[in-house]
C-alpha cells in the first residue's frame, strides 16, 4: 500500500476581507473625486455668474456717471439753473409796475408798447411831443427806486402822412418822437409795493 506523503509546507488560504477593504477604499476615492469635480464645477459656474454680474454693474455705473457728466456739461444744466433762479424771483405783478411807469410820464406822453420779459426786464415804446421830454422821462426812470437801471435805446421821429396834414391844415403840425427804453426792475422794491397793497386790501376788508 502506497502512502503519499507531502513534506512541503502548505500555504495558508488568505481571507478575502482585504480585497473587500481595498475595493472599498478605491470606490470611496473615486466617489470623492466625482463629488469634488461636481463641487468645483458648481463653484466655477457661480464665480462666472458673479463675474458677469459685477461687470454688468460696473457698466451700468459707468453709463450713469457718463450721463451725469454729459448733463452737467450740457446747456440743460444752465437752463435748469436759470429756471430755478427765475422761479425764486418770479412772479412780479406787472400792474403796479405799469401804473408807476405811467405816473412818471409827462402830460403829453403816451405809452404805445409795453413788453415784460421773464428775467424782469421791460421794453417800453413811448410817444412824446419833444425830444427833451424823452430825456426827462429817462431821468425820472433812473431816479425811481423801483427801477434798477434804465437806458434810452432809440429815439425816432414819427412820419406824419399827407392825410393827417390835410385834416389839421389849420394848425401847425409838430413831429412826434418815439422813444424806446430798456428797463431793469428792482425786484425787492417792486415786491414791497405788492406787500403794501396787500396790507391795504386786508385793512380795508377788516373794516
Amino acid at each position: 500500500m502506497l502512502v503519499d506523503i507531502n513534506l512541503l509546507p502548505q500555504s495558508e488560504k488568505r481571507s478575502p476581507q482585504w480585497l473587500y477593504v481595498v475595493t472599498g477604499v478605491i470606490s470611496l476615492g473615486i466617489l470623492a473625486l466625482i463629488v469634488l469635480f461636481i463641487l468645483v464645477g458648481n463653484i466655477g459656474k457661480d464665480v462666472d455668474a458673479l463675474t458677469t454680474e459685477l461687470q454688468s454693474t460696473k457698466q451700468q455705473r459707468a453709463e450713469k456717471e457718463q450721463n451725469i457728466s454729459d448733463f452737467e456739461s450740457s446747456d440743460a444744466w444752465v437752463q435748469l439753473e436759470s429756471a430755478v433762479g427765475w422761479a425764486e424771483n418770479y412772479p412780479i405783478d406787472t400792474l403796479p409796475v405799469l401804473d408807476h411807469l405811467v405816473e412818471l410820464l409827462p402830460e403829453r406822453g403816451f405809452m404805445k408798447e409795453f413788453t415784460y420779459a421773464e428775467d424782469g426786464s421791460i421794453q417800453l415804446s413811448i410817444q412824446f411831443d419833444t425830444s427833451s421830454e424823452a430825456a426827462y422821462y429817462l431821468t425820472h426812470l433812473k431816479e425811481s427806486k423801483y427801477i434798477e437801471d434804465a437806458k434810452l435805446s432809440s429815439l425816432a421821429t414819427e412820419t406824419i402822412s399827407e392825410t393827417k396834414q390835410s385834416a389839421v391844415n389849420t394848425e401847425s403840425v409838430l413831429p412826434r418822437y418815439i422813444a424806446q427804453y430798456d428797463i431793469i426792475l428792482n425786484r425787492i422794491a417792486i415786491k414791497e409795493i405788492e406787500s403794501e397793497e396787500n396790507s391795504e386790501e386786508q385793512g380795508g376788508d377788516s373794516e
